[in-house]
């Protein structure tokens, strides 16, 4: 491509050349332009230099540094006019690098959607990128599409990536087998997982730095689990951003009643709060928030965690490591013995593990854990079934907050429509419900439900972002007594409808009200 037939070049040939900008690089413009002498192309190992040759003690110093780099040389000559005219190529490659950067920029700080269409702009240049830059260029801008979990699932076909915004799998793009193994391993290797073994699952972690639009560089941590599958190893990841987690219980949906309850539980200094919901609901978002709330440095918080997924200030953190046999058990009675005021279990999943937070939380102590039920009230029965008994449960048990998540409706496109018959009764009826709960609380609706439309803003979703469905069932004294004497579910129910309890369908149906979520969206997550 570089062969010139002649050393001697004339203006016009100077003009019709097109230089290699990485290799004009060498040459600093200042320099060049000093002693007139610049790098212009390369082949092979020998470096092409054009020169007026007006200063030639320094072009004799340049072929030297070249050669104690073990490149070649070669000189063309041409006039101080050619010679102006090739420094031109400077301001040609300044521009290509202000285009670059501002592109890179752009790709550091894309959210949502733009982050998205630089996913698909990415992988159609992979071939062009080491394969460890092209993947975890790829894990930051999935991360910046808001997503929670990116996911790597093997077919038939290839292998698919798929990222889950907003509670949703959305399908993005699709490699084939061959052309994934390579970004496999790199991923392995990143994570410190052995790149030799796909027969058994692994779990490993690293960090990125992500950009926020602000322009500030935040560091984010991945845990990331690999999978056998039957065509290849499915991969999972997911993003553990600490601004995610909030600090204010108003930021997490917790309003009016839930609020109250809440707080004033919080303000006690022994018992038991249960955190329940199904995996997702972002019950360590809650649980981050209470420690940091309770976290003043007046008090000794101690966590057990499975796994620590984020480092908090002033509380001993410690790592549950059953290869190790450390199990909640162990770790439980090692707490007891660091004279802690405030313990968090991260789950409660066997009988020993419900019986050791109980005892706890009866011994002068304040308790959070998580369980897995559907709802809150169900959580008694739960721990019942696990072999708690119904008298060190009863005096244990504070509260039990149950939760899930629903899209947010986009602001941008958002819209209301007249129900159908039959929303319209499911939303009346549920309004008579909380109404004859709480007597006192006005409920202000115009007839119309709000609707979901799509957008640019939203990539035609109709939703961004998610809050909480949440029940707080507080363990009154009458529920307590309910408890030691084994009434129903349904009776306990009945009871706490006399102090207000609202369900999380009706808090869903507050928020609809509020123009929030929608009916769809809680029907299909309650």
């Amino acid at each position: 491509m570089w062969t010139l037939e002649k050393s001697i070049l004339e203006l016009q040939d100077i003009q019709a050349l097109i230089p290699d900008f990485v290799q004009l690089k060498i040459m600093p413009k200042a320099t060049a332009e000093k002693i007139q002498v610049l790098v212009f192309a390369k082949e092979k190992n020998k470096l092409k230099l054009l020169t007026t040759n007006n200063f030639p003690e320094q072009v004799q110093k340049v072929v030297k540094m070249l050669e104690d780099k073990n490149f070649l040389s070669e000189i063309f000559y041409t006039s101080v006019e050619g010679f102006t005219a090739a420094l031109s190529w400077y301001d040609q490659l300044q521009a290509q690098e202000d285009t670059a950067t501002e592109a890179m920029k752009k790709q550091k700080q894309a959210e949502w959607t733009g982050a998205i269409s630089m996913i698909k702009s990415l992988f159609e240049k992979r071939d062009t990128m080491e394969p460890g830059d092209f993947i975890m260029e790829i894990v930051r801008l999935a991360f910046q599409t808001w997503a929670s979990d990116l996911h790597f699932q093997p077919q038939e076909s290839g292998v698919v990536m798929r990222l889950r915004i907003d509670g949703v799998l959305q399908e993005i793009l699709e490699f084939t087998h061959e052309d994934f193994l390579k970004y496999l391993q790199k991923m392995k290797f990143i994570a410190g997982t052995k790149m030799n073994i796909d027969y058994i699952p692994q779990d490993g972690r690293f960090a990125f730095q992500s950009v926020n639009r602000n322009g500030e560089t935040k560091q984010v941590d991945v845990r990331i689990n690999f999978m056998p599958g039957i065509w290849s190893e499915s991969t999972v990841i997911r993003f553990l951003d600490p601004g995610k987690w909030f600090s204010s219980f108003e930021d997490i949906w917790f309003k009016g009643r839930t609020y109250d309850i809440l707080k004033k539980n919080l303000e006690k200094n022994v018992g038991i709060t249960i955190i329940t919901g199904p995996t997702g609901s972002w019950k360590t978002t809650t649980l981050y928030s209470i420690l940091h709330t309770l976290n003043t440095g007046e008090d000794k918080i101690i966590t057990l965690e499975d796994p620590v997924e984020y480092q908090l200030a002033g509380i001993q953190q410690s790592q549950i490591n059953y290869t190790k046999w450390y199990d909640f058990e162990l770790g439980l009675k090692a707490i007891l013995r660091h004279d802690p005021d405030i313990i968090l279990v991260w789950e409660t999943r066997t009988s020993e593990t419900a019986d050791a937070s109980i005892n706890a939380a009866l011994t002068g102590h304040l308790v959070f854990t998580t369980l897995h039920t559907n709802s809150a009230i169900e959580s008694i029965t739960r721990l019942l079934n696990m072999g708690v008994k119904p008298y060190m449960l009863a005096p244990a048990l504070n509260l039990i907050v149950a939760q899930r998540l629903v899209r947010k409706l986009c602001p941008h496109c958002a819209t209301k429509r007249d129900p159908q018959y039959g929303e319209k009764v499911e939303v009346e009826e549920t309004i008579k419900k909380i109404t004859d709960a709480n007597p006192n609380m006005k409920l202000e609706r115009d007839g119309k439900i709000p609707q979901s439309v799509g957008c640019d803003k939203c990539n035609g979703n109709g939703y961004v972002w998610r809050i909480w469905l949440i029940e707080t069932f507080e363990i009154t004294d009458d529920i307590k007594t309910m408890i030691i004497d084994g009434a129903s579910t349904l009776m306990m129910y009945s009871k706490a409808r006399e102090t207000g309890y609202l369900t999380m369908k009706e808090d869903g149906i507050l928020k609809l009200l509020d123009g929030i979520t929608t009916l769809e969206e809680i029907r299909r997550v309650v």
